[in-house]
């Protein structure tokens, strides 16, 4: 897999289908903060409504050689004035350092003076060390959850 197949865009609502797909595959869910399947009907209109409504969130999208792979999710919290940031990639692909390359491609293009926040389920020790090797740290843990921030 060369870099020159590798694409990180904006998400459209075109993608919106295949984005369901990877955060409905049970390997994703297993570490995702809803474990529960969804139905693409409700995941549609969540997605039109998250990214395409108004608002500050954005998701970007890895294509593999053309192909929608894995998502990078920015969604802002109004409150805390923070981007929750979640990424998932297609279990099929996983390992391969795609997951890098996506978290590398929409930090760079990030303002720096936003503060992101990521949740990480303890027992995801790939995302962790993900996350870590990319600048963030972590700041807070509870029982089942790591806590880490970016651009602190």
């Amino acid at each position: 897999m060369t870099e020159s197949s590798l694409k990180v865009r904006p998400a459209v609502q075109a993608d919106s289908r295949r984005v369901w797909e990877i955060r409905n595959h049970p390997q994703v869910r297993e570490v995702s903060g809803n474990p529960q399947a969804f139905s693409f009907e409700s995941h549609n209109a969540w997605f039109e409504n998250k990214y395409f409504s108004a608002g500050d969130n954005r998701c970007y999208v890895l294509e593999v050689a053309e192909v929608v792979s894995g998502y990078c999710r920015l969604d802002f919290d109004q409150q805390k004035k923070w981007y929750v940031i979640s990424i998932a990639l297609d279990p099929e692909l996983q390992g391969r350092g795609l997951g890098n390359y996506l978290l590398q491609e929409v930090i760079k293009n990030f303002d720096r003076q936003v503060k992101i926040f990521a949740e990480i389920k303890k027992t995801n020790a790939p995302s962790l060390k993900l996350f870590e090797k990319n600048g963030f740290k972590i700041f807070d843990e509870d029982e089942n959850n790591f806590y880490l921030n970016y651009g602190e």
